[in-house]
């Protein structure tokens, strides 16, 4: 195989995504600690516990092996099929822009095409993440069992909840988490380019892969920071307490307003923010950076 390398989008094809960026995210997300994060994170949004308590409430009763509950088989599931319909979205996404040729530069292209990449995720992603919420959040999931009855308990209960609550239970919050993905993944790819603006001496200039790495970071931080409202409210409707609920986002900020005034609505805005910034600026790092690498080395 050849070494040629670019570094645009013209490489990207959608089925090559497809593949690179399923195998990058599990191996992170099982391995990498990107499961571990976001438990903790969605633990934090739904109880507003301290870290520490949270992570010695998992290990308790299995071990360390506590910290993969949810993991099988949804957040296996969902870290594949995140990576990959990710992928295919955005490099669609680039697709349809070529052919409908629409009038816009490089950058604004690869910006789009991530938001569109980010709204197909969030409609393929979101029943997996309600059920992988709901085992994180059901308390029944802590103390009983260790990790493989933990995980055939987990695989019980999508049946569970198609039978008391509908099918259509597993839509639930479909709308908020797809436009919520179309955001993240939006001013991920914009703050990335606006991070890359300021590293670069000139508009020609070609960055190091510890440069562009950098970059990733950062602007998958500035993301998970412009972001964090809406990914709460996800974990707030999805989470275990309001099954068979109908949720509604301004309800919930309209009763914390209430009880908690300005102060308490920014606390419930902010929960498991430290949490959420190192998950987004990682997983920024994996899919805009490891794919092209993988490009590299094998074709």
């Amino acid at each position: 195989m050849s070494h040629h390398h670019s570094s645009g989008p013209e490489l990207e094809s959608p089925l090559a995504k497809f593949l690179i960026s399923g195998g990058v995210t599990i191996m992170f997300e099982a391995l990498g600690g990107g499961h571990y994060l976001e438990m903790i994170k969605i633990l934090k949004q739904t109880s507003n516990d301290p870290y520490l308590t949270i992570t010695k409430r998992m290990i308790q009763h299995k071990g360390i092996v506590g910290v993969l509950d949810g993991f099988v088989p949804w957040g296996g599931m969902q870290a594949l099929i995140k990576g990959s319909s990710f992928g295919w979205g955005q490099a669609a996404g680039q697709v349809l822009l070529e052919k409908l040729d629409v009038p816009l530069n490089k950058w604004q292209r690869t910006i789009i095409s991530g938001g569109m990449g980010g709204f197909v995720q969030g409609i393929v992603m979101s029943p997996m993440l309600l059920l992988k919420t709901r085992v994180m959040t059901d308390p029944r999931f802590r103390t009983s069992g260790g990790f493989f009855a933990t995980s055939l308990h987990s695989l019980t209960l999508g049946a569970e909840l198609v039978r008391k609550e509908g099918a259509i239970s597993l839509c639930k919050g479909m709308g908020v988490f797809s436009f919520k993905r179309f955001l993240d993944w939006t001013t991920r790819y914009a703050f990335v380019v606006l991070v890359e603006s300021f590293v670069k001496t000139d508009s020609q200039q070609k960055l190091t892969m510890k440069q562009e790495m950098f970059c990733s970071l950062m602007g998958g931080t500035l993301s998970a920071l412009s972001t964090v409202p809406i990914d709460v409210m996800v974990a707030t409707i999805q989470q275990a307490n309001k099954a068979g609920k109908k949720v509604s986002v301004i309800e919930i900020y309209k009763e914390q307003l209430k009880s908690g005034g300005i102060k308490g609505t920014l606390q419930l805005s902010t929960r498991g923010l430290v949490a959420r910034v190192v998950h987004v600026a990682l997983t920024t790092v994996m899919l805009k950076k490891c794919f092209f690498m993988v490009l590299y080395f094998y074709f």
